[in-house]
């Protein structure tokens, strides 16, 4: 990524003049703020160095710049408002954010850092996915994606409708989990998957579980990792189109469950079976 420009942690509330070359290594869906009405959007960044710092949009920007600092792809950035990040979340989101203005000077970069992006990566096996139920544990998991369900609306205590759709990943030993999808999940990466579902798309995607959970998702992307399942994939594809077949993945165990992805709301935030009773609408939903 070169070294002429500066490095994240070279930039502080002082620095004049900066700019530093960027990839987006996390970018995730914009929610509504606890406290206000505004919405917000985070996103990772992550210099040569592998050092990243979290970069907020807040409202009319998150759809200004919506084309622009895509997931993957390498950027220089200057002029964002740069802050202390408050003390009880320095451990988090580390030392300093960025704010994104119109006052932010964007431009892309033609640069493949793909292999700098996967390598901060380290991937969870589904197997040992159980382990991580209820912890604040990032995960990062990587499998093909061979069948989807039609999407359908779950309800929350507060009576409001949610949008949920489950993939079905395969791994490399034949092993299925179900992955829901949430919200702009559904109308983003699910219709762009439902779309190239015959090629046997290649997912990866990262899970943050903190107050909130925060998850990014990569399709088909532009790894070396994504190639090998691609070819794995194109290799059994006789034995994956009969898995698809004989839907032997739609009776679950536990150990074979998969996380939620994008999560509006706490688990509490869900009505009890019992208390809809009479109600027309379907109510599913997994705890995990």
């Amino acid at each position: 990524m070169g070294d002429k420009f500066q490095l994240i942690h070279e930039v502080s509330p002082g620095t004049a003049g900066w700019t530093v070359k960027v990839v987006v290594a996390e970018k995730f869906s914009p929610r509504v703020a606890q406290r206000s009405p505004t919405k917000y959007q985070n996103l990772i960044l992550m210099d040569s160095e592998g050092s990243t710092v979290q970069a907020t949009l807040y409202g009319q920007n998150i759809t200004a710049f919506q084309d622009e600092l895509i997931l993957g792809k390498t950027y220089l950035i200057s002029n964002a408002l740069v802050k202390e990040t408050n003390a009880e979340y320095k451990a988090k989101s580390g030392e300093m954010q960025w704010t994104i203005s119109g006052r932010t000077r964007i431009r892309r970069v033609e640069e493949n850092n793909s292999n700098l992006l996967i390598s901060t990566y380290s991937f969870t096996d589904f197997e040992d996915l159980p382990k991580y139920m209820d912890s604040n544990v990032d995960i990062s998991v990587v499998g093909i994606i061979i069948d989807i369900k039609p999407r359908r609306i779950i309800q929350t205590r507060f009576g409001k409708e949610c949008q949920v759709q489950d993939l079905v990943l395969i791994n490399k030993r034949f092993d299925t989990v179900l992955l829901t999808m949430w919200e702009a999940f559904v109308d983003n990466e699910c219709k762009y998957i439902s779309q190239n579902l015959k090629k046997k798309a290649c997912s990866d995607w990262k899970a943050s579980q903190s107050n909130v959970i925060q998850c990014s998702f990569f399709v088909d992307g532009e790894f070396e990792l994504v190639e090998e399942f691609k070819c794995w994939g194109h290799t059994n594809s006789e034995i994956i189109d009969n898995i698809v077949s004989e839907k032997h993945y739609l009776t679950f165990t536990p150990s074979k469950l998969f996380s939620k992805l994008s999560v509006p709301t706490d688990e509490k935030d869900f009505t009890e079976i019992k208390s809809i009773q009479g109600l027309k609408t379907v109510v599913q939903y997994l705890i995990l």
